[in-house]
Order: structure tokens, then C-alpha cells, then sequence
């Protein structure tokens, strides 16, 4: 194994740090004698935002001697046990003996398949000589445990697919950020690019794709969280339920989805429906950054155990991968999109039932300030009916929760209603 670990260190420092990186807007955190840990989906990037680190590290003149790269997901390095991962350290050492006597930025890719890094991990932060940086495709790394071995010295960094501005830059449709005012020019082009970014979403890779090549590959994607980060990490009881629930996610984002319901269409397909068993298979799924829950919003166990949860999907073009195209289900994709929006940022996110029954999407708190506000999601407004549905509900929780700040966000309309922002999905992801 030292050997291999010595063939792949070598082709780092061979090839150097990749050219073609291009900057993504991820507040990446560096605490001494704390780990950075930086977690997210396969292939939404978390590698090349450890490469933009290093580069930043190169600039300000660190030698890349003294900076140590290794990715656990090598095929080469199947099988590395935990005492194999102190000859990382010892084979950079016998290669550049003078930069291992230094500070080193030591950077582990999906290092969590190997049984008891934490401790390793733990060594590496306790040595007061390494800046460690984990990446990883599971939020296991973010676990209690891992917690507890770390000492509490570790500060996460969570890479989603790439946001409406970086979309702009990463497929050049701008110089730069255009910001309000938008002139009558602008604001078509950046219509159209939302209109392509809610079709194609933000995976960097499919960037540009051909639709038929886009949605095989994105379907890929979703196969290897399914089988690599949920079936092989966990004791499976039925892999069939498991698809099933994951199909019932697919088909039903942006919907209030029960356990109930799912161990209820399990039992009719004659598959095994234990509700327990459903509830592990969530939490896989979620830990595998492939959906998100938005709970209730109470102050009541209770009440939250009674109301089922709301659930969306990583990315909106995988989205649309996965399931029938529909232009009747277009709201859903943008409640979809409003939502990872707001989930990028450092925010607690609920839906709101009011009193009288209605329900307002998304309840956000920042966690940092705890600012509250109201966003709703309507894909336009045009119809009274709608318009009243959806207002009404955003005045009645403005006034049970006391909150000021509320929006709704819709695919093109715009104007200010009783001091209600209704925005395009567009200029609300630009602002």
C-alpha cells in the first residue's frame, strides 16, 4: 500500500493542480487546528473547490511541496485500512523531507470509506503541524460521533450544484453579476438563462450537455448515491422498498410526503412496508445529500411527529432527469429551485400552517442573526383565485408570526402588494 499511496502522490505533484478551475462562490472556512470538512452529492464539485483552496495557497507563495492530496476514491486505493493512512504522511515525508517539516495543508477526498479515519484525522489536527481538509459525498462524516472524536474541532462546508449567479459565470453568460436596476435587455437575457437553469439545474459536469447525454448522466448520478453512498454503507433490509421510496421522493417533491403513505404504497406493491424501515431509508437518502426534508413549524414534538414533512430534490435539472417532464408540475420545479436557494445560505427552513389552515412555503431563519422571514412560491399570479390563495395565507402568518420581511417569489411577475415583495425568480435569486 505505500507504494500505491507513493504512485498517487507522485501524479499530484506531477500534474500539479488542475488549470481549468473555475471559482465557485462557497464560503470555505479555515480554523486553525480545526478540520474543514466539506461535504455534498457526488459530482456537485467538492473536489475543485479543495483545488481553488490550493491554488489560493500557491499564490500567496505556499510551496505545493507542502501541500498533500489524496483521493480515497482511486480504484488504486480500494481496501486502505486505518494503519495504512499514517504512510501518507511518512511517504510525503521521504519525498519532500524539508516541506514535511513545515506547516502542510494535508487535503483527504472521500476519505470516510475507511474504517475509523476520525481517528487519523484527530492525529493529523492534534499535530498542530497540518491544516486538514476533508471532503466527503455522505453526512456521516458530520455525525455526533465524528463530533466527539474531533473534539468539537472541525468547521463544515457544504457544496450544493451550482447557484442561478454561478451558472451565469460558469457558462460565461456574463462578465459579471448584472445588478439592479436591469435594463429591458438584461432582464430578457437573464430570463432566459433562469428558464435554462431551471431545465438543466447546476451539476458543473453537464454544463452544455446535449438533453439526451444531460439526462443519462444525471441519472447516473443518481444510481451511484443509490447504490455507493446508501445501499453500501447500510444493511439494506428490501433494496426494492428502498427504489420505491426513492421513486415516491422523485415523483412527489415539493409535496407534504408521510411515512404512512409510503409504507401504505410499499404494502400495495406487495413490498416490505415497515414504517421504521422507511424512516432509515429517508434519513439515507438525506445523509446522501439527494433530498432534503422541510419539517413543520412548531414548537410541539408533538405536533411535528403528526405533520408529515416536505421534501425536495438536490438539483432541479436531475429533477427533471429523473422524472416525466410536465409543464403542469412547472411549480413544483420552481418551489424546487426557491427552495436549495434558500438552503445555500446559513438558514433554518420550515413551512407554516396558519391557524385557520392556510400554509406559507417557506419560514426562514437565519441562524447566524435569527431574522425571520415568509417566502412563497406561485408560478404566477394571474388568476384571482390564485393570487388570493396565495397572499392571503403570507398576511395571515405575517401577522400570527410577527414577521415584516415576506416575499413571493414567482416565475415573471412583479410588483409590491400591502407591502408583500412579489418578485421573478430571476432578479430574487440576484438580489
Amino acid at each position: 500500500m505505500k507504494a500505491i499511496l507513493g504512485e498517487v502522490l507522485r501524479e499530484f505533484y506531477e500534474l500539479g493542480i488542475p488549470e481549468d478551475v473555475r471559482p465557485r462562490t462557497v464560503d470555505y472556512v479555515e480554523k486553525r487546528n480545526s478540520a474543514t470538512v466539506v461535504t455534498g452529492m457526488r459530482r456537485t464539485g467538492k473536489t475543485y473547490v479543495t483545488y481553488q483552496r490550493m491554488r489560493a495557497l500557491v499564490e500567496s507563495g505556499v510551496p505545493l511541496e507542502r501541500i498533500v492530496h489524496v483521493n480515497f476514491d482511486d480504484d488504486r486505493l480500494k481496501g486502505v485500512k486505518l494503519e495504512h493512512l499514517r504512510l501518507v504522511g511518512e511517504v510525503h515525508a521521504e519525498m519532500f523531507p524539508d516541506a514535511a517539516k513545515e506547516r502542510c495543508w494535508y487535503f483527504l477526498d472521500e476519505v470516510q470509506d475507511v474504517e475509523g479515519w476520525e481517528l487519523f484525522a484527530r492525529r493529523l489536527v492534534d499535530s498542530h503541524r497540518v491544516q486538514l481538509c476533508l471532503t466527503g459525498s455522505s453526512s456521516k462524516m458530520l455525525s455526533g460521533d465524528i463530533a466527539t472524536q474531533m473534539r468539537g474541532r472541525s468547521v463544515d462546508v457544504e457544496v450544493f450544484p451550482l447557484s442561478f449567479s454561478e451558472f451565469l459565470r460558469f457558462n460565461s453568460l456574463v462578465k459579471s453579476i448584472p445588478a439592479a436596476p436591469f435594463s429591458t435587455r438584461t432582464a430578457g437575457m437573464l430570463r432566459n438563462a433562469m428558464r435554462r437553469y431551471l431545465d438543466e439545474g447546476g451539476f458543473p459536469d453537464v454544463q452544455g450537455d446535449d438533453f439526451r447525454v444531460r439526462v443519462k448522466t444525471l441519472q447516473g448520478y443518481v444510481d451511484a448515491v443509490l447504490y455507493r453512498d446508501v445501499i453500501e454503507r447500510h444493511n439494506v433490509p428490501s433494496v426494492q422498498s428502498l427504489r420505491y421510496t426513492l421513486e415516491y421522493i422523485k415523483h412527489n417533491f415539493a409535496h407534504k410526503i408521510s411515512i404512512r403513505a409510503i409504507a401504505g404504497a410499499l404494502k400495495s406493491l406487495g413490498l416490505s412496508d415497515s414504517r421504521e424501515f422507511v424512516a432509515d431509508y429517508l434519513d439515507w437518502l438525506e445523509q446522501a445529500y439527494l433530498i432534503y426534508r422541510v419539517p413543520i413549524r412548531t414548537d410541539s414534538l408533538a405536533v411535528r411527529r403528526m405533520n408529515p414533512d416536505k421534501f425536495y430534490l438536490v438539483d432541479t435539472g436531475l429533477a427533471r432527469a429523473v422524472t416525466p417532464k410536465n409543464d403542469a408540475a412547472r411549480g413544483w420545479f420552481l418551489e424546487n429551485l426557491v427552495f436549495l436557494s434558500l438552503r445555500r445560505g446559513d438558514n433554518r427552513i420550515d413551512y407554516y400552517n396558519t391557524k385557520s389552515g392556510e400554509e406559507v412555503d417557506f419560514l426562514v431563519t437565519d441562524k447566524a442573526t435569527k431574522k425571520r422571514r415568509l417566502v412563497q412560491v406561485a408560478w404566477e399570479l394571474s388568476l384571482p383565485e390564485t393570487e388570493q390563495r396565495e397572499l392571503s395565507a403570507l398576511k395571515i402568518a405575517r401577522k400570527e408570526m410577527g414577521i415584516d420581511d415576506c416575499t413571493v417569489v414567482t416565475w415573471d411577475d412583479e410588483r409590491e402588494d400591502d407591502g408583500i415583495k412579489i418578485l421573478p425568480v430571476w432578479k430574487w435569486c440576484l438580489l
